[in-house]
C-alpha cells in the first residue's frame, strides 16, 4: 500500500468485513460504528505481510485473539479472509 488512498480503500475493505462479522454481536447492539476501529486499523497495519487469503484469515484472527482475549482459529475466517485478499486484488493493492 503505496498512498493514503490505498490506505483509504484498504480500511473501508476491512471495516464492512469485520462489520459483517460483528464479533460479539456489539454493532447490532447499541454499541458505536467505530467499536472495532482499532483492530481495524491493526489488521490494515498487517495485511502487507498477506500473501494469500489465508494469511489474511490469520491475521484477522490474531488480532480479534488479541484485542478480545478469546482463542480464535483461522479456520473461522476463512471466507472473510477471501473476500479481503479478492478485494486487495482487485483494487491492485497485493
Amino acid at each position: 500500500m503505496k498512498s493514503k488512498e490505498d490506505i483509504d480503500v484498504v480500511q473501508v475493505i476491512v471495516r464492512d468485513s469485520i462489520h459483517r462479522l460483528d464479533p460479539y454481536s456489539l454493532l447490532s447492539g447499541s454499541s458505536p460504528k467505530d467499536e472495532f476501529d482499532s483492530e481495524i486499523m491493526s489488521i490494515v497495519g498487517q495485511l502487507h505481510r498477506c500473501k494469500s487469503e489465508s494469511d489474511v484469515a490469520h491475521t484477522i484472527a490474531r488480532v480479534l485473539s488479541s484485542a478480545f482475549g478469546d482463542k480464535y482459529d483461522p479456520s473461522d475466517f476463512q471466507e472473510e479472509g477471501v473476500k479481503i485478499y479478492t478485494a486487495l486484488k482487485e483494487n491492485g493493492l497485493v
